[in-house]
């Protein structure tokens, strides 16, 4: 059971709910329902609010995996975003695409960013299926969940949906790439690992790189560390635009400023990625056990 798109419940990621326990929730404040990625399940995610990329990309998608839309599920809530529901041949944890958007001015919020990320079972998540999608300021509901052909969750057992290979959900980051940058968008730049991945930590900032922050003008990462330092114990918060790591990243209220076991971060609100100085790179060894654990899907734990 879900508030919108949050899960309520703890310890969710180890449960098992068969059908018996759905029927049985209250559902006087809470409506909607999440569906746990477990064992062979994957999502295809079209996070793209234009309805022709969303279009482009499923006949693009159905001419090389026909049976992903004559057998899978398809969940939206009235717009063009739209989910593919499947299976996998090979669990994995997260894919995506670049981040696209039209425009000279990324940081816009009135700017949609187009992205797309399919998700397996390694990596522990819900995906909403039922009930409520979004409510106004008043908390009336905006829209809600609703599957193409009146088949859903529900009425579909997992075993007639169809098995898809791994490689299936990269092509599918990579085709919408590719009609992306057709269409004339323009990709966000990310730092992105050897496996084409996005990276979470990225350690590439320098004493002298120089920082605009909002409040305070252009400091360099020593100036700012001092500043931090500081004020460590306080409640200040300070924001900077992403001009250090990108010239398109202009807003000063983009990135937020914290300190914590790295020292020094510069959070990406967007791309959800955090910048480091360089000297805190953890070593390799400390690398490769990571990725070991992030394989580990019986490990609940984080690095």
């Amino acid at each position: 059971m879900t508030d919108c798109k949050r899960p309520i419940e703890k310890g969710w990621q180890k449960r098992t709910v068969d059908e018996a326990e759905v029927l049985s929730w209250d559902r006087s404040a809470l409506l909607s329902t999440g569906m746990k990625l477990d064992g062979d399940l994957a999502v295809i995610d079209a996070d793209v609010a234009d309805a022709s990329l969303v279009e482009t990309l499923a006949d693009a998608l159905g001419k090389r995996f026909p049976t992903l839309f004559a057998h899978g599920l398809v969940r939206h809530t009235g717009g063009p975003k739209e989910a593919w529901i499947a299976r996998v041949d090979e669990p994995f944890r997260r894919l995506a695409s670049r981040r696209w958007y039209r425009g000279s001015d990324p940081d816009d919020p009135a700017v949609p960013k187009h992205l797309l990320e399919c998700f397996g079972s390694l990596g522990t998540r819900q995906f909403a299926v039922d009930g409520p999608h979004a409510r106004n300021r008043q908390g009336e509901i905006i829209d809600t969940y609703q599957f193409a052909g009146e088949a859903s969750p529900a009425t579909t057992p997992r075993a007639s949906l169809p098995v898809l290979p791994k490689a299936a959900y990269a092509a599918a980051c990579d085709l919408f790439d590719t009609i992306a940058a057709a269409a004339g968008l323009t990709a966000i730049k990310e730092t992105r690992n050897s496996r084409g991945e996005a990276t979470p930590r990225v350690f590439e900032l320098d004493a002298d790189t120089e920082i605009e922050t909002r409040d305070h003008g252009t400091m360099t990462v020593a100036e700012l560390e001092r500043h931090m330092r500081e004020r460590r114990n306080g409640t200040t918060t300070m924001r900077c635009s992403g001009s250090f790591h990108d010239r398109t990243r202009v807003r000063t209220d983009s990135h937020l400023i914290n300190w914590g076991r790295h020292g020094l971060g510069i959070w990406d609100a967007m791309t959800e990625t955090t910048w480091h100085r360089r000297e805190r790179a953890p070593s390799a060894r400390f690398e490769f056990l990571s990725q070991l654990q992030a394989r580990n899907p019986f490990d609940d734990r984080r690095v």
